[in-house]
């Protein structure tokens, strides 16, 4: 089949090849990373679901869970009770399946937006392949479920808006669609995707159409209403003073914590990942709007860009994870590009700024496709991380992945040079990630802290966390149950009667009064060092360092 009928082939093909892509992206080798603290927050949370049948309430170690709405962790309850709670993979899994919604959103909403099979399959393979989707997709967070929902709606409400008469379905699904977006992160996709999307609709399209069609847009905000407030508004009024103390926390927390700069996004390309330059490239204003074709498409996708990013620059607390709304958009943006260079270079009427955008992309590309089983030598094979084997099975991929490049540069094949970055994709996913181990955890005395589980002496008494240092909620979801906090605060009280166990980071009998000492057996029976990084290095943290204590109480005299 020639690229150039695959490419404009039926949307059934190019879906069952997106599916495709979608395992290699989304689902293989998903249990390979550690827990992360995103991830172990939904994790406890429901676990605890699972364990006290608090689904309304939730609780994560213990404490009402109120920050975040419950519909991701919801879903991951309902696979931890059926496949099993430590299961890794399956509790992954339906951020994946979130993952392909999202790529299945994109295709459909690029058909409604300019009708072209190609450019869908196009922003489609750019979205699947960008970084911080893949990365969302393989863990068990939120980010990946408010987002994907949201594209959705816009996508029914594009439709909606589009079409002459007011096709109340769409605005129906849009609503069902908004609703489900705000259940699994609050306002979050309704200010860093919604609000762009809008700002960039009336800005390139006008906002006529959406006044004229009030009725089913009303409508849809109705259904939304009804699906995103009932449970915040439960817990509003059967937990009112607790929620109101969560509000003024998490509104405190996007001023004061994680302070960055306003121009700390402005790297955003680079969270693509592989899609870097051609993303870069779209931000070429002057040599995009003199060039492209649907130079209405090219701006809607440029405002819809800026405007998030701008939108999410406005608030102090900054971090990486917050671009994956930008990146679909940029994905659209990406997809301009790549369409244009496709059409130039196939009517042979690419200028020299084609050829250097086109020359600039696809060397580096290139370059890493060679360089690339070097630099595995280097930081896999020679330190034991990858087998013989696969090194030499990678290596050649990799080397006719470049000769492919080659004649994709020589015959100017735009098409062949985007399957090859998505190729590209995959060799990482099939070979690099299952050999990350090395990479992810550096330290030579790591001891994980799950290893607690095995201790039959201790699995039936409660535990108990002292020190200044707290107990990390990553450590919680590894020992398996609620870790309470011992707080002595000038109070010789001991929380149990009985046998119980605690974690400190230094030697309990450094922590413990002495006057509690002295009513107390202390028996340490194992230390755990939980850090990936070795000690001496900055991320080598206390705090993921632990001594596991028995403490007794002796019986009054």
């Amino acid at each position: 089949m020639k690229l150039e009928t695959l490419f404009e082939n039926k949307s059934y093909l190019h879906l069952l090849l997106l599916f495709i892509l979608c395992y290699f992206a989304f689902f293989i080798f998903s249990d390979t990373f550690f827990v992360n603290i995103m991830e172990a927050r939904n994790f406890v949370t429901a676990r605890e679901m699972i364990a006290k049948g608090n689904w309304l309430v939730p609780s994560m170690n213990g404490e009402l869970r109120l920050a975040k709405p419950p519909l991701p962790t919801w879903i991951t309850a309902l696979f931890g009770m059926y496949f099993g709670i430590e299961n890794l993979s399956l509790l992954r899994f339906p951020a994946g399946v979130m993952g392909i919604l999202m790529v299945v959103f994109m295709y459909r909403f690029t058909l409604s937006l300019n009708g072209k099979r190609s450019a869908a399959f196009i922003n489609s393979l750019v979205l699947l392949s960008s970084f911080y989707v893949l990365y969302m997709s393989r863990t068990g967070t939120w980010d990946i479920y408010c987002h994907s929902f949201m594209l959705g709606a816009i996508w029914l409400l594009f439709e909606g808006w589009k079409t002459e008469n007011k096709n109340w379905n769409y605005f129906i699904g849009a609503g069902v669609l908004l609703g489900l977006s705000f259940l699994s992160k609050g306002p979050v996709a309704f200010f860093a995707l919604f609000l762009p999307f809008l700002i960039a609709y009336c800005w390139v399209y006008g906002g006529k159409v959406i006044l004229r069609k009030w009725q089913p847009f009303v409508l849809a905000l109705f259904i939304f209403a009804l699906i995103s407030f009932w449970w915040p508004v439960y817990i509003a009024v059967a937990h009112a003073q607790e929620a109101a103390a969560i509000a003024k926390l998490e509104s405190g927390s996007w001023i004061n914590r994680h302070v960055r700069p306003f121009y700390y996004y402005w790297n955003f390309p680079i969270q693509s990942g592989i899609w870097t330059l051609v993303i870069a490239s779209g931000l070429l204003v002057p040599y995009a709007l003199k060039r492209f074709e649907s130079k209405k498409e090219y701006k809607f996708a440029l405002i819809w860009t800026l405007s998030a990013v701008v939108l999410l620059s406005l608030f102090p607390e900054k971090k990486d994870r917050y671009l994956l709304p930008v990146m679909l958009p940029s994905a659209i943006l990406a997809g301009q590009v790549l369409q244009h260079l496709i059409k130039v270079f196939q009517n042979k009427t690419a200028d020299k700024w084609d050829r250097l955008v086109w020359g600039v992309n696809f060397w580096l590309i290139a370059i890493v496709t060679l360089a690339l089983p070097i630099a595995v030598y280097m930081l896999f094979y020679q330190k034991g991380d990858m087998p013989l084997a696969q090194f030499i099975v990678f290596s050649v991929f990799c080397e006719a992945l470049f000769v492919y490049l080659l004649s994709c540069w020589k015959k100017k094949s735009v098409r062949g040079f985007i399957l090859s970055m998505v190729a590209l994709m995959a060799l990482a996913e099939i070979f690099i990630i299952p050999n990350t181990k090395g990479i992810v955890n550096r330290n030579p005395d790591f001891k994980n802290i799950r290893e607690v589980r095995n201790i039959t002496a201790i699995q039936d008494l409660n535990y108990y966390s002292i020190g200044k240092e707290g107990f990390r909620i990553e450590l919680v979801w590894e020992v398996g149950k609620e870790v309470k906090a011992w707080n002595f605060d000038g109070s010789n009280n001991i929380p149990e009667h009985k046998a119980f166990v605690v974690f400190s980071s230094t030697p309990p009998e450094s922590v413990i009064p002495k006057e509690i000492q002295a009513r107390v057996n202390i028996e340490t029976l194992e230390f755990y060092d939980y850090n990936r990084y070795s000690k001496g290095r900055h991320r080598n943290k206390p705090h993921f360092q632990k001594y596991v204590s028995v403490i007794t109480p002796m019986p009054d005299l």
